[in-house]
C-alpha cells in the first residue's frame, strides 16, 4: 500500500526557506503551504488503513488514544475494556468495535504518541528534534467526513499540520497575547473573526505558532491530519540547564542548614553561616558565569536538548551489525558521549563510559584525548603502532560501546 515506509524526513520539505521562517513565523505568525509534500509521500507517513492496523492489534494502552465528539472528550471507558490474565495485574486496552462505533457516530479520533507506534513517524519527529533541539511528538487525528474535530483551542506548543487523506477546512485566530503559556478552550463566538481561514489537501502544511486558537473539521470525505509539535525552550529553560551543569560538581552538592530567623529580620539573619555560605556560593557560581564560553555552551544545549528521549535515531542493530566489516582506512571521530579517561598503569589506561569501566593501551587512550578537539582517525591507526588487524579490532569495540562514530573524509584533520 505504500504506506508506513520507514524513509527520512527534512524539516526545510515541510516549510521551504528555514532563514525565512525564522525570520517571519517562528513564534509569529502561522505559514500555510501549499503541495509541501507530494500527497503520496504524504500518505506514506501514515494512511487511514495503518490506523486500521494499529486499532485492530486489541493492545493499544488507552494513553494512545482519545476520542472527541461534538467537540467534546469523550470519556475512556466508553472505549476500553479492562482484562485480567491469571497471575497477573490488571490491564487496560482500547476495543476496537467501540472505537469504530464511536466514529461512526461522528467523533474525531487522536492517537498521541505516533512516533512510538509508527517508523515513519518517527522519522519525522527525529526531523523537528534536530531542528529544535526540544522536546518533539507527532499526534494523528482522524475525522469522519462533515465532522468538526475539537472545540476552538490554543496549545502552549508549536504545531506542524500535514494533511495526509482527505481535506480538513481550518479556522485560525490570532495569538492569546499574555495566556499563551497554558492550554485554553473558547466557547463559540468568543473569539471574533477568524485571521486565516483555509482548507487543507494532502501534501499541505500549516504551521501554528504556540498560543494560537485554532478549530478544524472535515471535508466531504474522512480526513487525516498529523501534527507535530515541538515543546519550546525558553530562556529560562536554558538558563536554567546550564546553572545546573555548573553546579554539578561537589562544591553544591552539601545539604545546609537555612538558619536565619522565620522574619529575616536582625543580626543573624544578616551574619548567619547559611547567609556566608549561600553568598559564597553566588559567588562561585557568578565566577563560572564569567568564565563560560557562549558559543561553546550553546553547542551543548543544542546536543543535549536533540539527545531527548524519543529523538535518537533508531536502527541500532543496523548500525552495530555494521562495525562487524570495519575496514583499516575507514575514519571515526568521537561522538559527544560522556568519558572520562583516568591514570595510566602499566601501560594501560582505565576508561569509564555509559556505566562500564574497561582498560584500553595507553595509545588508545591518548588518541581519544587528540579526537576530544575534533578531527577522526583511521581504524587501523586507532591502536599506534600496532598491526592494524588488532587497531581494527579495537576501534570496533570503541564504536559498539559508542565511543567512536564513523566519520566522512571531510571530517577533519587526522588524529596522531
Amino acid at each position: 500500500m505504500g504506506d508506513g515506509i520507514v524513509t527520512d524526513w527534512t524539516f526545510e520539505e515541510l516549510v521551504g526557506d528555514t532563514g525565512e521562517f525564522f525570520s517571519r513565523h517562528f513564534g509569529e505568525q502561522p505559514l500555510l503551504r501549499r503541495g509541501a509534500l507530494d500527497p503520496a509521500r504524504a500518505r506514506d507517513l501514515v494512511s487511514v488503513g495503518r490506523l486500521d492496523d494499529l486499532v485492530t492489534t486489541e493492545t493499544v494502552p488507552p494513553a494512545y488514544l482519545r476520542i472527541a465528539r461534538a467537540g467534546q472528550g469523550v470519556p475512556g471507558k466508553a472505549y476500553t475494556r479492562v482484562a485480567a490474565e491469571p497471575g497477573t495485574a490488571l490491564t487496560e486496552a482500547v476495543v476496537p468495535e467501540q472505537v469504530y462505533e464511536l466514529f461512526r457516530s461522528g467523533g474525531t479520533v487522536t492517537w498521541n504518541y505516533l512516533h512510538h507506534l509508527l517508523p515513519s513517524a518517527r522519522r519525522l519527529v527525529q526531523a523537528f528534534a534536530r531542528t529544535f533541539a526540544a522536546p518533539a511528538e507527532a499526534v494523528a487525528f482522524l475525522t469522519p467526513a462533515g465532522h468538526d474535530g475539537y472545540a476552538p483551542h490554543h496549545d502552549p506548543v508549536d504545531v506542524f499540520v500535514v494533511q495526509t487523506e482527505g481535506t480538513k477546512h481550518w479556522r485560525v485566530w490570532e495569538p492569546a497575547g499574555a495566556h499563551r503559556g497554558e492550554p485554553a478552550t473558547y466557547p463559540d463566538g468568543t473569539l471574533g473573526e477568524p485571521a486565516l481561514e483555509t482548507t487543507l489537501h494532502p501534501g499541505d502544511v500549516l504551521y501554528l505558532p504556540h498560543g494560537t486558537p485554532h478549530a478544524a473539521a472535515a471535508g466531504d470525505q474522512v480526513s487525516l491530519h498529523v501534527s507535530v509539535t515541538v515543546t519550546p525552550r525558553r530562556w529560562r529553560d536554558l538558563l536554567r540547564e546550564t546553572v545546573e551543569e555548573l553546579t554539578a560538581g561537589e562544591e553544591f552538592a552539601a545539604v545546609p542548614h537555612l538558619d536565619t530567623p522565620a522574619t529575616g529580620t536582625g543580626t543573624a539573619a544578616q551574619d548567619g553561616p547559611a547567609v556566608a555560605a549561600l553568598a559564597a556560593r553566588l559567588a562561585l557560581l557568578a565566577e563560572r558565569l564569567t568564565r563560560l564560553a557562549p558559543a561553546a555552551e550553546a553547542a551543548r544545549l543544542t546536543e543535549t536538548g536533540r539527545q531527548r528521549a524519543g529523538t535518537p535515531p533508531p536502527r541500532e542493530f543496523e548500525r552495530l551489525a555494521s562495525l562487524c566489516a570495519l575496514a583499516p582506512q575507514d575514519p571515526l571521530r568521537r561522538t559527544r558521549i560522556p568519558l572520562a579517561i583516568g591514570p595510566s598503569e602499566n601501560g594501560r589506561t582505565q576508561l569509564t563510559v555509559n556505566g562500564h569501566t574497561l582498560a584500553v593501551p595507553d595509545a588508545v587512550a591518548t588518541t581519544l584525548r587528540l579526537l576530544e578537539a575534533g578531527g577522526s582517525v583511521q581504524a587501523g591507526d586507532l591502536l599506534h603502532g600496532a598491526p592494524a588487524p588488532r587497531s581494527v579490532r579495537a576501534a570496533e569495540s570503541l564504536t559498539r560501546l559508542g565511543l567512536l562514530e564513523p566519520a566522512t573524509a571531510a571530517a577533519g584533520s587526522t588524529a596522531r
